[in-house]
């Protein structure tokens, strides 16, 4: 993950450069309309190109792989599963926007969710804040926390609590991030304490009042306000004239090239709101293939 975290870093970097090229995004479909692919593509610099295919249907086998090309050549690198990529691809950028978007000194984290995405996020958010040293965890299975707060604990040498209710994760933590798959809102405004960073991966997990109230990072403005499917409740809260797209503060790549302050005051709440992109998913796996290269893990391949 340390890797990947700086790899990420410099994806932003180029992406809010202008530098990260071929960005498509298209869907097919079966002779059964109903059942379609997506595919995206991004050439990242030092990364390479990525083509990313994956149904957006349940029940077909082996259907969600990336395809990794030489950035120079074109030559086909690789070819990947996406499934388990995708928890490193969504839990880097979160561990990037920790670093520097985190209070100073930040050291306990609220963590809503214990599945995949979960493992990710708290995985990258440790990796990326060496002070952390406490979690508190929940999720409605009580047995699926208290599972998760025990392998946590090992595997990365930190107290990993497992908590009754989403309150007592959330209250008085200085980093909160929620990793469930619920599309409606999974905290209150009033439980996130001034300055905290606020981690959202979903759309629709945030209440409106944590939008109004915080300064919004997101990283993908153009993806937040107007891709395929409505991110809430930012489309909502525009709809109806309680919130405007000028008050997205803006994108983490602006962070990261000092074009933007992350706060104002030092008792700013930030929301991030972190929604996916290609380059992510074509630096993941250019990241993916030199560790397998270097640790011997994978098949070699040739279609001549």
């Amino acid at each position: 993950m340390d890797g990947l975290l700086d790899r990420i870093e410099e994806s932003m970097h180029a992406f809010n450069r202008g530098a990260v090229a071929g960005q498509v995004r298209l869907e097919t479909s079966l002779s059964d309309r109903t059942k379609k692919y997506r595919i995206t593509t991004s050439a990242v610099p030092g990364a390479g190109q990525g083509m990313r295919i994956n149904a957006l249907f349940r029940g077909a086998k082996d259907s969600y792989f990336i395809l990794l090309f030489d950035e120079a050549r074109g030559d086909l690198l690789a070819l990947v599963a996406g499934a388990a990529l995708n928890v490193w691809r969504t839990g880097a950028p979160a561990g990037v926007a920790s670093r520097y978007l985190a209070p100073p000194g930040a050291d306990v984290l609220g963590l809503i969710g214990s599945g995949r995405q979960a493992r990710g996020q708290l995985l990258a958010i440790r990796r990326a804040l060496p002070s952390l040293n406490n979690v508190k965890v929940f999720s409605p299975t009580e047995a699926h926390r208290e599972s998760f707060a025990k392998e946590m604990s090992v595997w990365l040498g930190i107290d990993v609590e497992a908590v009754d209710n989403p309150r007592a994760a959330v209250e008085h933590a200085p980093i909160v991030s929620i990793a469930t798959s619920t599309r409606s809102p999974v905290i209150e405004p009033e439980w996130v304490r001034p300055g905290a960073l606020v981690v959202s991966i979903t759309s629709g997990q945030l209440p409106r009042a944590t939008i109004t109230n915080s300064r919004v990072i997101v990283s993908w403005k153009e993806e937040v306000l107007g891709g395929e499917a409505p991110r809430q409740p930012y489309a909502a809260m525009i709809a109806d004239g309680s919130w405007s797209a000028d008050q997205i503060a803006g994108e983490l790549g602006d962070v990261l090239l000092e074009k933007i302050p992350t706060r104002i005051n030092e008792n700013d709440t930030i929301v991030f709101e972190s929604v996916g992109m290609s380059l992510w998913d074509t630096t993941a796996t250019a990241w993916a293939y030199h560790w397998a290269l270097a640790d011997g893990v994978g098949s070699k391949f040739s279609l001549g």
